[in-house]
């Protein structure tokens, strides 16, 4: 396996171990903050799995953020 497929996978990894950590074990501003972090881990992760994507797919790809009826006016 690609060492950058092994990182994304530890982040999503990571990301699941502190949601169940926040939602069943801890209480009270442990759990607060463990969820704070879970979805920042979360938020890395998605970043680095999307920054993986070579220049090509990136070029042909959609933008979906002037896909909608505003990007018509840029």
């Amino acid at each position: 396996m690609a060492p950058r497929r092994r990182r994304v996978r530890a982040g999503f990894v990571l990301f699941a171990v502190l949601a169940i950590l926040s939602l069943l074990v801890l209480d009270g501003a442990a759990s607060g903050m463990a969820a704070l972090a879970a979805m920042l881990v979360f938020i890395a992760a998605c970043i680095s799995a999307l920054r993986g994507q070579d220049a090509a797919t990136s070029a042909q790809s959609d933008r979906t953020g002037l896909a909608g009826w505003i990007g018509g006016w840029f």
